[in-house]
Order: C-alpha cells, then structure tokens, then sequence
C-alpha cells in the first residue's frame, strides 16, 4: 500500500475537477451612444451595436427607453431606434444605466455577462459568471 503526500492528493483532486469554461467579460460601463437630433426626432444610429453588446434583445430594450420617456418611438429597418420628440443624450445615457442596472447586471456577483429569460410571464437574469438566476421586473 502506497501512502501519498498531501501534496499529491492536493494536486490529484484538483486535477479531477471541471473547467471552468472561460467566458468573455464585457465592461459594466455603458457604450457610447451616437445620438443625432433631427426637427423633433431623435435618432440612435448604434442601437443594434449596444443591443449585441449586452446581449439583449432590441425589442426589449427599445420597450424599456420609450416607457422610460413615454414617448412613441421605434425601431427601423437599418436598426436604428427612432425617438419622437427631442431627447438630450444625458437623458439617453442615464437610461442606458439604469437599464443595464436592472437587467443587465447580475445582482449576485455584478457580472455584465448574463442573458434575459422570459420564463411564462415573468424575466430571469441568468448569470453566464456564476449561475445565479434573480428576477427582473417587467417593463411596465
């Protein structure tokens, strides 16, 4: 009968445990909007690039924005959202932050790296990070 070291059972389990799947982080700070105010509409040429950026749908977050300012709004073909009415950029900015604070960030960890999961009527941030799954609230 062989007696092992500490060392070696140390490396021996370890070297029996799971990878952790290396996933690709993305800052939490929100990207740049490029923003163009044109008569009484406003004009967000890089929506689709922040959708893809934190993973969420384009539907959802234009619902969230046109809510938030409750104005009419949509979202052409060139995806490019369409605001009416004149929106400052700080305005849109601050917006942005708050969505990606409530469905963006895990609460767990605060890991920008989550999808947005629609489960009967309810939305559920899962964390690609650490695998927590909080509730978000619905766009009202």
């Amino acid at each position: 009968m062989k007696y092992y070291s500490y060392e070696e059972l140390l490396d021996r389990a370890l070297s029996k445990l799971p990878q952790k799947p290396r996933v690709q982080r993305t800052r939490s700070t929100p990207p740049q909007l490029q923003v163009i105010i044109s008569g009484k509409r406003t004009f967000i040429h890089n929506f689709r690039q922040i959708c893809n950026l934190l993973n969420r749908n384009p539907r959802h977050l234009a619902r969230f924005i046109l809510r938030e300012l409750a104005a009419p709004g949509s979202v052409e073909e060139n995806q490019t959202l369409v605001i009416q009415g004149e929106v400052p950029i700080t305005t849109l900015a601050q917006l942005l932050r708050r969505y990606m604070k409530i469905y963006v960030i895990c609460p767990v960890c605060n890991s920008p790296d989550t999808t947005l999961v629609k489960e009967r009527r309810m939305y559920f941030i899962v964390c690609l990070a650490c695998g927590a799954k909080s509730s978000a609230p619905p766009i009202i």
